[in-house]
């Protein structure tokens, strides 16, 4: 009975958006009220009392009721009330009352958090957002409406209601399976265009999944290195070089807590499990006052919460791993789990391949995601995160064995087989519980407890023998960082577009840099000679913010707010007042214009051992000494709505680098006679760039094209006679094109091509003998010298390469499989990965000394995965 008076109310209150047309746009309100009288089959009920006018004229000639009513009475605001055939006009008395609504957005079938999703009222041009937990909340004017909500790869929905009071909605969206673009109502401005935020790109999670990758891995940041203004270090590596800055100067979010590697595998991976991920959203310019800590970018990553309302899991092999995910309800409706957990077996083969053999080597590598969240109630929620992710490598050689004297000074010696061995491993830790909860209609806090770790070492064990004593030489260099938080965000939601958060945090910063060497004969285990080095370095930082977004006019809307931080060293307290400002003019519904200014300040460094990113490389504090660093960025672009799930922006950028650090050119990462601080020289740096992305997230032929100019300069006191240099990771022209097309709903081809100015590279121009004595005429022990006048005065080679997919999926009856095939660097450039020089004697007995390139994927590389879900 409930459903059939709920059908028929929805069908009555639908009438007022039944489209009606007129032969003009000018009239007497009784003239167009008789003329929908007649075309809808209505009747209207009014009082005598209402503002009826001779000389009327609409803004169009064809329109829905409800759009027509709201011009003919706009000087007496009214409230439409339907009974049936009958429409009831009904004067306001006084202002009239408006009411909240809220809810969260969520898949229908899994009930996952929809992040970023649209919430509006089109006929009021009023909407908002949701938020990273896919809550929203939205004031709207009492009486009927229409209210759309509307997610990218889901079926738009709408709902008519009649709203006379405070009302909690959860809008459950299904998930689009049209392959075809399919002509619905949407957003009257589209919200790329009509959002504030520059330099932000939103990659839809399906996309990341079906770029292909080296063997198959799927990969998150190999994704976000095909977008504009983004780069790699180099051919195959995961580290972000976005903007000119550094792998350091980008913060990488799991559910809100920052991770301090990213990469597998020597960065040739990265350490996100694709199965795992719900949202990725990338900030690059015009940084919300929420975000602080950085100076590049923002990679912000949400994880599944897990399905609440059935079991559904996912087993995939391929060439270089394997993974498996499971996510269901632990209570339906209630609680729910999500856990995914990938490994390499390298490991497996290589040990098999040498099994016979003394020298052996192994690596591999895993991580493991889980989150768990429990509702428990309709204002409050708990979700537990952790992730675990680990690489170890090891390599032991010259075994033999030999005669040690034991350790009870008997006469009998003993025979000990030794081997030297080295061993490089890192790993992440990260772990967070959060706790949400909503005061009143318009008020949501969330409140964080985490911690993450991150460490790193080196081992190197050798055997030696002196004066016929066995001994061996243990050494070891590790580092790390270690952090404890607490913080709060709170988002408040005022008013339709208007959107203010706040929010409070403090870091337990634990940075372990250190050396371990320590020498001890075979006979015993007592050291016989020991030295320690590094130290526990503990720094608090702590951040206040403050973001508010609102329209000051129908067209200009701004998001202005600050982050204020401190961080302590030694004996000093560093502080930081950094002003952020965005802001949008409305241009019309499809295109806006807009400007950003960003200051931002980081109080860590991370000392990189070559040009390209590496886990070796070593997170470190400023000190009394060493100052923070700071940059600013100004940013002005357009954003063009092309049609529905298509848009175009262009966006131009300025940013300068203060206090960067570099090491000098006499030392280098494994120089121990000084300590770290006197290693390190000072400098300045700016960027400057254009960048445009073409976006298509929907129909059968999606995908992006992004194309970057850029010139970045460093300049540092200490380093090439004191003038400017191109940074390592300059690079003038970047393009990249990625296209996913669909025949169908089991087979889909993508393809990604890539081009790349060739990054500098300091090379010497001459090489002469160096004798140990300048009266030496003879060079015996063939020492030389090389002569460099320019750092980073040359280029490598042009970067190039194309990479093709294609999936095969089936629906089975336990759900279904997918078949994985590619081929990365499909025509075979040899693109370089280093230079070296390499000399060869002459038959004259001169030596020629050639310049050349190791190129990491000289060929083209299949790959192959099976995935099945269920």
């Amino acid at each position: 009975m409930f459903i059939l008076l709920f059908q028929k109310q929805l069908s009555g209150q639908s009438v007022l958006y039944q489209q009606v047309s007129f032969d003009n746009n000018k009239g007497s309100t009784a003239y167009f009220l008789n003329s929908i009288e007649e075309q809808a089959k209505v009747v209207f009920s009014y009082s005598n009392m209402l503002c009826f006018e001779d000389d009327v004229e609409l803004s169009r000639t064809s329109a829905s009721i409800r759009e027509v009513l709201n011009e003919l009475f706009i000087n007496c605001p009214s409230n439409f009330i339907v009974r049936g055939k009958k429409i009831i006009i009904r004067p306001y008395e006084g202002i009239p009352g408006k009411y909240v609504v809220r809810g969260y957005i969520r898949d229908a079938n899994s009930k996952e958090a929809l992040i970023l999703a649209n919430v509006y009222d089109e006929e009021k041009v009023l909407g908002t957002v949701s938020n990273n937990f896919g809550f929203y909340s939205i004031t709207l004017p009492s009486g009927y409406l229409r209210l759309n909500c509307s997610y990218v790869g889901y079926e738009h929905k709408e709902l008519f209601i009649n709203l006379q009071s405070d009302t909690v909605i959860n809008l459950d969206m299904q998930r689009d399976t049209e392959i075809k673009e399919i002509a619905v109502v949407q957003s009257k401005v589209p919200n790329r265009v009509k959002s504030t935020r520059t330099g932000t790109i939103d990659i839809p999670i399906e996309q990341i999944k079906n770029v292909p990758v080296f063997l198959g891995e799927v990969d998150v940041v190999k994704s976000i290195q095909l977008l504009p203004g983004i780069q790699s270090g180099g051919e195959g590596l995961s580290a972000l070089y976005v903007r000119g800055g550094g792998p350091d100067q980008n913060m990488v979010l799991i559910d809100d807590v920052p991770v301090y590697n990213v990469g597998h595998l020597l960065g040739f991976f990265s350490i996100f499990n694709a199965d795992a991920i719900n949202h990725v959203s990338v900030v690059k310019g015009g940084f919300p006052a929420r975000y602080g800590g950085r100076l590049s970018s923002v990679v912000d990553i949400r994880m599944y919460d897990g399905n609440t309302q059935d079991f559904k899991g996912l087993a995939s092999v391929g060439i270089l791993s394997s993974r498996i995910a499971a996510e269901g309800p632990l209570v339906k409706d209630k609680s729910s789990f999500s856990v995914s957990f990938r490994r390499t077996y390298l490991d497996i083969f290589s040990g098999l391949i040498q099994l016979n053999d003394n020298n052996k080597s192994r690596f591999y590598f895993y991580d493991f995601n889980s989150k768990f969240n429990f509702k428990l109630g309709e204002r409050d929620r708990i979700y537990i995160s952790s992730y675990l992710g680990k690489d170890q490598y090891d390599l032991q050689y010259n075994f033999q064995n030999v005669q040690v004297s034991p350790a009870d000074a008997s006469n009998v010696n003993q025979v000990v087989q030794t081997y030297d061995e080295n061993d490089i491993g890192w790993r992440n830790e990260v772990i967070s519980s959060r706790w949400n909860h909503i005061f009143g209609d318009k008020m949501f806090v969330n409140t964080i407890a985490s911690f993450s770790n991150y460490r790193f070492n080196i081992g190197q064990r050798v055997n030696y023998q002196t004066d016929g004593v066995w001994g061996v030489v243990n050494q070891k260099y590790f580092s790390g960082i270690k952090d404890f938080t607490l913080k709060t965000d709170w988002d408040y939601f005022p008013g339709t577009n208007h959107y203010i958060k706040f929010g409070a945090s403090i870091t337990a910063h634990n940075f372990y840099p250190g050396i371990d060497v320590y020498l001890q004969e075979n006979a015993t285990e007592v050291p016989v000679d020991t030295t320690y080095g590094g130290q526990r370095l503990f720094r608090p930082e702590m951040r206040v913010y403050f973001e508010d977004d609102l329209n000051v006019t129908d067209n200009l809307r701004i998001n202005i707010g600050g982050n204020f931080s401190n961080f302590q060293t030694e004996s000093r307290y560093y502080w930081s007042a950094e002003p952020r400002i965005s802001a949008r003019y409305l241009i019309n519904d499809r295109m806006s214009v807009k400007a950003a200014y960003s200051h931002m300040t980081q109080y860590m460094h991370l000392l990189r051992t070559a040009t390209v990113a590496m886990p070796t490389d070593m997170w470190l504090p400023v000190s009394d000494e060493i100052k923070p660093m700071r940059a600013t960025q100004s940013a002005l672009g357009v954003e063009y709505e092309i049609g529905k799930g298509f848009s175009l922006s262009l966006e131009g950028y300025y940013k300068t680098f203060k206090d960067i650090l570099a090491y000098k050119e006499s030392t280098g990462y494994f120089d121990f006679t000084s300590d770290w601080r006197n290693k390190l020289t000072a400098g300045e740096g700016e960027s400057r760039g254009i960048e445009l992305l073409i976006h298509k997230k929907t129909g059968s032929l999606s995908g992006w094209f992004g194309y970057t100019y850029s010139k970045t300069t460093n300049q540092f006191d200490d380093l090439n006679n004191g003038n400017p240099f191109p940074a390592d990771f300059d690079r003038t022209h970047d393009a990249s094109l990625f296209l996913l097309y669909r025949f169908n709903k089991n087979v889909n081809l993508s393809s990604t091509w890539t081009f790349g100015t060739g990054n500098p590279i300091t090379l010497p121009e001459t090489k002469y003998y160096s004798p140990d004595l300048p009266t030496q005429e003879n060079n015996n022990n063939n020492n030389y010298n090389q002569y460099i006048s320019e750092r980073n005065g040359y280029r490598m080679p042009n970067f190039h390469r194309l990479d093709l997919g294609i999936n095969f999926e089936k629906e089975k009856s336990y759900g279904s499989r997918t078949w994985s095939f590619g081929m990365l660097n499909a025509y075979g450039r040899q693109n370089p990965f280093f230079l070296y020089f390499s000399d060869s004697e002459l038959d004259s007995g001169e030596v020629k000394r050639s310049l050349k390139q190791f190129s990491l994927f000289p060929f083209p590389i299949p790959y192959a995965r099976y995935t099945v879900r269920f």
